[in-house]
């Protein structure tokens, strides 16, 4: 049988379907990004159903470049007293901490107006979201950076006494976070008992036992499924649920899954957020777990102060023919309650 002589008319240039018209799905995708948890709390909630206890302290402020906060020294201990002998006053101590604001974070992007007339579907939009979320998702990171710097913060003495015995940790020694803590019930167990003992340190500092939450890795929550006794509802009235990978509560915890605990070593942006948080850099190793404590009495982990809040902007420009649109705020976090702040970490030594 002859061949028939069938055209492959869409081919040029070597391509047989370079003539097809490329359709347009209908959809403009995007990979998912990591969720934002400690910048959620600027607003009193970050997933617990309803407003949360501070576990990140916030002020919107006016003129200034830095914020004082005073702390205030242990209360009294009461002395017996003998009549006649003249009462001078004890001892009273007051240190102070600071919060500075940063330079100005932005995120900027501009549009070229022959693509943007061009395009089959819109950019805009979807371009000024991302200009927001990267702010949100930014400085969540550098509130964890906070949070895990306060949970390391030394304790603080003037003229001999003791204003706050500063955060707490654990740490396993190890070389690294999968040999430390094994995905087995040995594993799991290692890490269960250092929230155990974290909860302890808490409870030795009269952290209030309400209130307590626990910021984990994913991979530590993959691990704690081998603890069959989180997810007994007998052992918890709370709703831990194994096969919806659900941990509420853990060791007095309530827990949270998180991809931003810093894990890397960090060397841009302001000194206050950089860190080696590597197990085997020169720092104090990774960080696994970090617990704040969202104190009724005010008392936050984290200060975050604010001059002015978030502002976005978008407009043509006539003499560049592009759309250009931003979002910045001006901004700045420092540690505030080091006491309301734990973690646990693996080193190397």
């Amino acid at each position: 049988m002859a061949t028939s002589n069938a055209q492959r008319f869409l081919a040029t240039g070597g391509d047989d379907t370079a003539l097809a018209l490329k359709m347009f799905w209908g959809e403009v995708l995007e990979s998912f990004r990591a969720s934002t948890l400690l910048w959620n709390a600027l607003g009193g909630d970050f997933g617990v159903g309803g407003a949360s206890p501070q576990v990140v302290s916030s002020k919107d402020v006016g003129p200034g470049k830095s914020w004082q906060f005073p702390l205030l020294g242990p209360d009294p201990t009461p002395e017996y007293h003998t009549p006649g002998t003249e009462l001078l006053g004890q001892v009273f101590t007051v240190d102070e901490g600071t919060i500075t604001i940063d330079d100005i974070l932005v995120a900027h992007r501009d549009l070229p107006l022959d693509q943007t007339r061009m395009s089959h579907f819109d950019v805009i939009r979807p371009v000024a979201r991302q200009l927001g979320r990267a702010l949100a998702e930014d400085f969540d990171e550098k509130l964890f950076v906070i949070g895990i710097k306060a949970a390391q913060t030394a304790a603080v003495t003037k003229n001999g006494v003791t204003i706050h015995n500063g955060g707490n940790q654990v740490e396993r020694t190890g070389s690294g976070m999968e040999s430390v803590y094994a995905d087995s019930t040995s594993g799991s167990g290692l890490f269960r008992d250092d929230l155990a003992e974290l909860a302890q340190l808490m409870d030795d500092d009269n952290v209030p036992t309400d209130n307590r939450y626990l910021f984990i890795n994913p991979y530590m929550r993959r691990i704690l499924r081998h603890q069959t006794n989180v997810f007994d509802r007998d052992y918890s009235d709370t709703a831990n649920d194994l096969n919806k990978r659900s941990i509420g509560l853990v060791e007095g915890f309530q827990s949270f899954v998180t991809n931003h605990l810093p894990s890397t070593n960090i060397t841009t942006g302001p000194s206050k957020y950089q860190g080696d948080f590597t197990y085997n850099g020169g720092g104090n190793g990774r960080p696994l777990a970090l617990s704040l404590c969202g104190a009724m009495e005010g008392s936050a982990a984290i200060g975050y102060v604010s001059a002015g809040g978030i502002r976005s902007h978008m407009e043509f420009d006539e003499r560049r023919n592009t759309t250009f649109m931003k979002a910045q705020m001006i901004v700045g976090a420092g540690v505030l309650a080091p006491w309301c702040a734990g973690e646990v970490h693996v080193d190397d030594s």
